[in-house]
């Protein structure tokens, strides 16, 4: 497959984009992976807090005997966190690119 990269005509350096990463600049690429890095993890971080939440409140049961509260109260806040986690996460970007433009 290689091969067939050298047969393939380059573009001349007026018909290159100067946006382009080979050439230096930033290029669409990176700019388009740095924008897509903090949600990468986000589905991640979301299910280890539910589960944390939820693991929290059985081993709480667990030692103080209260079967199902705790673990509804750690699910609850596990759900919560996460939520809050999601929102910032969301809405942190345009809040970033708003101050950078000031």
């Amino acid at each position: 497959m290689c091969y067939l990269v050298r047969l393939l005509p380059s573009p001349t350096p007026s018909e290159r984009d100067p946006n382009d990463a080979r050439e230096g600049g930033a290029g669409r690429w990176a700019h388009g992976l740095r924008e897509a890095v903090p949600y990468v993890g986000l589905g991640t971080g979301l299910a280890f807090t539910v589960l944390a939440g939820l693991g929290a409140g059985l081993w709480l049961d667990g030692r103080l005997g209260t079967e199902p509260w705790f673990l509804v109260l750690g699910g609850s806040l596990g759900v919560g966190a996460a939520l809050l986690h999601f929102f910032r996460t969301v809405s942190g970007p345009s809040k970033r690119q708003a101050s950078r433009k000031r």
